[in-house]
């Protein structure tokens, strides 16, 4: 049991970060390909050049919040596996 919720809540929220990750990334290319400039705050494209910041930046509670329910994840996954034993193949 440990195993398997171990290792969907060290998959999950990586997951869920590259999803939303790409979809902002892809907002940005469409409106650059427009010859715009994305504003990240308002998360819309516009003709005046914005400052640039990155994903962690505005997003830093969820980043962390994330990364640690993958550690928590991981190790979940570790005390499964301590739980279960050393196993042989038959």
């Amino acid at each position: 049991m440990w195993l398997r919720y171990g290792s969907l809540l060290f998959a999950v929220p990586g997951l869920l970060l590259l999803v939303l990750y790409g979809l902002e990334m892809s907002a940005v290319t469409d409106c650059l390909q427009q010859s715009g400039s994305y504003n990240f705050e308002t998360q819309t494209c516009s003709e005046q050049p914005q400052p640039q910041s990155t994903f962690y930046a505005r997003n830093t509670l969820m980043v962390n919040l994330m990364l640690l329910l993958s550690l928590l994840g991981a190790l979940a996954m570790t005390w499964g596996m301590l739980l279960k034993g050393m196993t042989r193949a038959e």
